[in-house]
């Protein structure tokens, strides 16, 4: 029996953090993925441009042309694929400021094809015209792929069936490169256990360098600790802000490594296998899941609105910690505290490896995004 049709827009761009998961849907014995997406992030600064994905894995993907004027987009060849009806299901990016997402809807209803988005959902409470319109936009949608489950909440409580919404999580490594990195500095410390002594506790920050972030409160957090007792700090990530925030750290007399970009994995696995406590600052997004994937666990701004659904993997006091959103103070009492308690690092950091293989990975989301299908076709034959 030949195996469903899938149209599969990869949401947001076929970056190199979707490369597992690209790879794990075209190896899917259960459905047959035509992937389509954006090889670029267009929405970015040169500077803030995310990395594609490997050219082998791009050239397995159709690119995805598109128009914009202002917020509004136009994604070229959707509507006429969802007219001509080749695919058993259609799965394109739920934007509510793409225009021909709009005009997909419609001809979905009008022809009879199943059409499923993908998206955040709700990533916050919504009232009036705002949660209006994003409930038209869903309307006609077959169903809805969202990141967590406060989506899934906050969509159900808005009158949309709880079926319709299949919450898949997200991805950016392989099980297989899942690890606790800590795991292997202990055996090396074990082997030579003074070439550590007295050293200070390592935290690491990975993500952009842009206003979104606000990394300006680390420095402030830090520069209010007595010298003695900073931790060192390290900073993956390139953007346009980096010129200024290297700048703000000296400023604070906070000793920061900038280390620019980093994609490779193996290279990646060392920096964390040096770092006793990652820290995200302003909106949170997949570097709570890349610490998270190597043992590492996460202090988080508690309640940033600009947070994407990855912070939902941060719950207090268990897999990481949380502290109150824009205060310095509160990051440095919390950040003071976790420092000086290494047997609870290590807790959290176990559990937050647990929670990442447990619905993280890619093989995870590729089979979440699998089972939402199962549930949504059966759901759409029905009706």
């Amino acid at each position: 029996m030949a195996r469903p049709r899938v149209y599969f827009v990869v949401q947001p761009t076929v970056a190199h953090y979707r490369e597992p998961l690209v790879r794990r849907l075209l190896e899917s014995t259960r459905y047959d993925f035509d992937l389509v997406g954006r090889f670029k992030n267009s929405e970015a600064t040169a500077a803030d441009t995310i990395h594609s994905a490997a050219d082998e894995v791009l050239a397995k993907v159709r690119p995805l042309r598109f128009s914009a004027v202002g917020r509004f987009w136009w994604e070229h060849g959707q509507v006429r694929e969802i007219w001509a009806g080749h695919h058993d299901v259609y799965v394109i990016a739920g934007r509510i400021p793409t225009v021909s997402a709009w005009a997909a809807s419609a001809v979905a209803a009008l022809r009879g094809r199943t059409l499923i988005m993908w998206g955040h959902g709700w990533k916050r409470p919504e009232e009036g015209l705002k949660r209006q319109v994003r409930l038209a936009f869903y309307r006609f949608t077959d169903g809805l792929l969202v990141y967590g489950d406060r989506a899934k909440e906050l969509g159900s409580s808005y009158g949309v069936p709880a079926e319709k919404i299949q919450v898949i999580y997200n991805s950016i490594y392989r099980e297989a490169q899942t690890g606790s990195a800590r795991e292997s500095r202990a055996a090396d410390r074990a082997e030579t256990p003074d070439d550590d002594a007295g050293s200070s506790p390592t935290i690491i920050y990975s993500s952009r360098l842009t206003t979104r972030h606000r990394l300006d409160l680390l420095a402030e957090a830090l520069g209010g600790m007595p010298a003695e007792a900073r931790p060192k700090l390290l900073i993956v990530g390139e953007g346009a802000e980096r010129p200024r925030l290297e700048q703000v750290f000296a400023d604070h007399s906070v000793d920061a490594e900038f280390l620019g970009a980093v994609y490779d994995h193996h290279q990646l696995r060392e920096l964390y296998a040096q770092a006793d406590l990652a820290v995200s600052v302003g909106g949170a997004g997949l570097n709570i899941t890349q610490a998270m994937s190597f043992g590492v666990p996460v202090l988080a701004e508690d309640g940033n609105p600009d947070s994407s659904p990855e912070i939902e993997a941060v719950v207090e006091g268990i897999t990481g910690r949380h502290y109150q959103s824009g205060d310095a103070g509160s990051l440095r009492r919390v950040l003071t505290e976790l420092l000086a308690a290494p047997h609870q690092l290590q807790q959290l950091g176990e559990a937050s490896l647990a929670v990442v293989r447990d619905r993280y990975t890619a093989e995870k989301h590729a089979e979440a995004i699998e089972d939402a299908l199962d549930v949504l076709l059966a759901r759409a034959k029905r009706s």
